[in-house]
């Protein structure tokens, strides 16, 4: 079996964000149009240049921001991002700590994970995006919520652990599990993302638990994704399910991709929103309006895309390539997407499906 080197590894986590401008089927580089959106008004822009900062709490990783602030800059020279990465959990201890206490807080939250957007519903503001009628309906779930993008999950395996038949579906991975305990790798059941998929596929698929029981014994869950594409090009795993969909665009640029593949479970997509909510009481109200808005407008769907997120705009696919949800759509169907909704149901249930996720794993 072809390895690759742990330094090589390392270096595809810290890609992970930066070489998603080029996707991992050969296809050009993404091109972002960083020129302003019309319909955002002069006065909104003029408050917002005003104010001249946004901050933002968010569970997005900095190399995303690393690639989308300097072109957002080049459209609003005069307002500054200022992101602080926080995990689900931190931020909403955070951001309410400091609500509490009259200290400076987050203008915006931008979050993948539907608990903080549960936890934080009293706190975000109401507000109507220009773009509302540009974005499909799964994208403005409640009022104010907006999901910028929305991350299909993958399937990522080694090639030369899988040889000349490479895993197309969940069932085929399951089909894997008999011949290959310990060498299939997911997110942890503590993960808000990897439980958010496993409950949304649940859901959806009538045979999800006949998977989940072949598939449990033989997984071994993680709480990073990186560390696992590390460990599927090494060859620790042979195979990984429910894996972020970001994992597309790093295998050619990195040039692991005679080593690594992946593909869609085409059984059942899961797709993540990763939402944006202005935050009520903001210090840089007009500059965080501006920046959700700018997110959902086709130019900045483009530059959001170019960084390593899906677009969530139909008008945009041509541009973002594999990096658009209706590219996703066209590749398995419609009915094989399975978006991950912001319901209350996923939280209250979660402790029951725990319970029998450790059954099936024996324990």
């Amino acid at each position: 079996m072809r390895l690759v080197s742990r330094g090589a590894a390392t270096a595809l986590s810290a890609a992970l964000m930066l070489s998603a401008c080029s996707n991992g089927g050969g296809e050009p580089k993404i091109v972002a149009d960083t020129s302003r959106p019309s319909e955002i008004s002069a006065d909104t822009v003029s408050k917002a240049e005003a104010e001249g900062e946004v901050v933002v709490y968010t569970n997005s990783p900095d190399e995303l921001w690393d690639a989308l602030i300097p072109k957002f800059k080049k459209a609003y020279p005069g307002i500054k991002i200022s992101p602080v990465s926080l995990n689900g959990p931190e931020l909403v201890q955070r951001l309410r700590s400091e609500q509490k206490s009259g200290a400076a807080t987050a203008d915006l939250v931008i979050d993948s994970s539907p608990s903080t957007l549960f936890d934080l519903a009293d706190t975000l503001e109401a507000r109507d995006s220009v773009f509302d009628a540009d974005l499909p309906d799964y994208a403005n779930p409640r009022p104010g919520v907006y999901a910028i993008s929305a991350d299909p999950s993958i399937i990522v395996y080694n090639k030369a652990a899988v040889g000349d038949n490479p895993p197309e579906s969940l069932a085929d991975v399951a089909a894997m599990a008999d011949d290959k305990p310990g060498k299939l790798a997911t997110y942890d059941i503590d993960s808000e993302n990897g439980y958010a998929q496993m409950w949304t596929f649940a859901e959806q698929r009538g045979d999800a638990w006949t998977l989940y029981d072949q598939l449990a014994p033989a997984t071994r869950y993680e709480l990073n994704g990186g560390s696992m594409t590390q460990k599927i090009a090494q060859g620790e795993y042979v195979a990984g399910y429910f894996q972020s969909g970001l994992v597309r665009g790093l295998l050619k640029p990195g040039g692991l991709d005679s080593i690594v593949g992946w593909s869609y479970e085409k059984d059942g997509t899961t797709v993540v929103p990763r939402y944006s909510a202005v935050v009520q009481g903001a210090a840089h109200p007009s500059a965080a309006a501006l920046l959700q808005d700018y997110l959902l407008s086709a130019p900045g769907q483009t530059v959001a895309c170019s960084s390593g997120l899906t677009a969530v705009r139909d008008d945009v696919a041509d541009t973002c390539g594999d990096f658009a949800v209706k590219t996703v759509v066209d590749e398995v169907g419609q009915d094989n997407i399975l978006m991950v909704p912001l319901e209350e149901t996923m939280r209250t249930e979660k402790p029951d499906f725990v319970a029998r996720l450790e059954k099936a794993r024996g324990k």
